[in-house]
């Protein structure tokens, strides 16, 4: 909001909220395919990964939004590439974690500091970051109930 402090519309808000989730997740998409070769759910795996500890796929998919089978096409790449691998779970014998290798670890440090440096940019010229900042979460919190 410029100079006007009236309350934003629910609808308005929604879809402020919205497009800018959108084109955040966009820019970390370019930067990241462009910089490290890795698609926007590859970065979210690294950063779950790296987050959270080891995963079963389906933890992982859940975690990530996406169904099984596109989490376990993610995971083959990122085999592939050396940034994860699958290790018997020992708790159930059937099941594989899925965990970062070291080079796995320091491409998530990349990612992460690629979606700070992109946060930085997208705050320029809000007054309260902080204030954005705790009321985004307590968004995220809210919605997560339902």
């Amino acid at each position: 909001m410029t100079g006007d402090q009236t309350t934003p519309s629910p609808l308005g808000l929604g879809r402020d909220l919205m497009l800018a989730g959108s084109r955040l997740r966009d820019a970390v998409r370019r930067r990241a395919q462009r910089e490290f070769g890795l698609t926007a759910l590859q970065s979210d795996i690294l950063l779950m990964l790296a987050s959270r500890g080891s995963m079963i796929s389906t933890e992982l998919a859940s975690a990530c939004g996406v169904n099984a089978s596109t989490v376990t096409h993610a995971v083959d790449a990122g085999v592939e590439r050396g940034l994860v691998l699958r290790v018997r779970n020992e708790a159930d014998r059937r099941l594989a974690d899925i965990a970062l290798t070291p080079a796995g670890k320091r491409m998530a440090e990349r990612v992460r500091a690629l979606i700070a440096d992109l946060a930085r940019s997208a705050l320029e010229g809000v007054d309260h970051p902080g204030l954005l900042a705790e009321s985004l979460a307590q968004v995220t919190r809210n919605l997560e109930k339902g």
